[in-house]
């Protein structure tokens, strides 16, 4: 029997799309209708995602199946494709007919950028494409419910991007003073699958280093997001470096207030703004990678002495970070409960 809402996926071959294969495998009422991967297609889905065996049974198809999306109630397009091909592939889909009971989410960066300029600097090889991006919603759940389940389009945030706005959203109502400094360590699957030789295991395994510091595109992202009211005149650092494991995102955000806080009094301040938030945790001690590798979590701590504040988060890259935050925008779209086929727990101990 066929479940109400359906999915395909352009680009199902990367470790973002497994992800999104994994977790829907799961829910109770979103199924995968159609996977493409050109250089895949007629291969079973599990040949590629080997920890997929035994949960599905579709092949890779060369072009997305979009009349099979006709036959549920509602249905996503997401876009799991690499950078630059998420608008000819929109296009493409639009020409082709693509159902109005059809939404797309766009995992990509293509489309996140709302200012011009800042797009071309971040993203030169990308095609603007102003009358597109219009009609895309920023898809934090945790900022934009209302909008994100009105959407038809939904520009996914990025990984980095979204560990360090969750961690700082909350302070865009507090009078910030000087710098604030995002410092954001990231785990190897967030390069995705294709080798590069600064990815590669010999390269990383015990080895940690800093990269794109103050040139990432993930920081305009960040403050896009946080909007004018986050620490206006101040200044803003974003550094990301690599971490020597497969998954997951550490962030601390270093800042100060104009006026002394307490620990207490601003971890309720957090606790108050996440409070409908079923994937946020505040935490009393430091957050820990292995606590939010493989769910859809993000856990935040709170640290203060005087005016000097470090907020910590963490995520899972491919979770909360791609595909748990893509289907949880999936589930406000499609009138679900928000933690629908997504409240797995991490192993422990690992």
């Amino acid at each position: 029997m066929n479940k109400r809402f359906g999915v395909a996926i352009l680009g199902g071959s990367g470790y973002g799309a497994g992800e999104l294969l994994r977790i829907l495998s799961m829910h109770p009422d979103i199924e995968v209708c159609s996977v493409t991967s050109r250089s895949h297609a007629g291969k079973p889905v599990s040949s590629t995602h080997s920890h997929l065996k035994g949960t599905t049974s579709l092949n890779f198809d060369e072009a997305p199946q979009l009349t099979t999306l006709k036959r549920y109630e509602r249905s996503v397009l997401v876009l799991a494709m690499p950078t630059g091909l998420a608008v000819s592939a929109i296009e493409t889909a639009l020409a082709q007919g693509l159902s109005e009971n059809t939404s797309v989410i766009d995992l990509s960066g293509d489309l996140r950028l709302r200012d011009a300029a800042q797009h071309q600097q971040f993203y030169p090889e990308v095609e603007f494409s102003a009358e597109l991006r219009a009609g895309f919603t920023y898809g934090l759940t945790e900022l934009s419910r209302r909008d994100i389940s009105h959407a038809r389009f939904i520009t996914n945030p990025g990984c980095l991007a979204s560990a360090a706005i969750l961690a700082l959203a909350p302070l865009a109502s507090k009078q910030l003073t000087g710098q604030v400094v995002v410092d954001a360590k990231t785990g190897t699957s967030g390069a995705g699958r294709e080798l590069q030789a600064s990815m590669h295991h010999p390269s990383r395994t015990a080895d940690f280093t800093a990269y794109k510091t103050l040139q990432h595109r993930h920081e305009p992202e960040i403050l896009q997001a946080l909007g004018p009211s986050f620490n206006p005149g101040g200044s803003f650092i974003f550094s990301p470096h690599l971490l020597p494991v497969s998954r997951g995102i550490f962030v601390s955000a270093y800042l100060s207030l104009t006026e002394s806080c307490s620990a207490e009094a601003l971890t309720q301040h957090y606790h108050n703004f996440y409070a409908d938030s079923p994937f946020i945790r505040l935490r009393d001690t430091p957050p820990r990678l292995a606590d939010v590798v493989g769910t859809n979590f993000c856990d935040i701590a709170v640290t203060v002495r005087g005016n000097q504040v470090v907020i910590m988060s963490a995520i899972d890259n491919l979770g909360k970070g791609m595909a748990g935050q893509a289907i949880q925008n999936m589930n406000l779209l499609f009138g679900l409960p928000e933690k629908t086929g997504l409240m797995t727990l991490a192993l422990g101990p690992v």
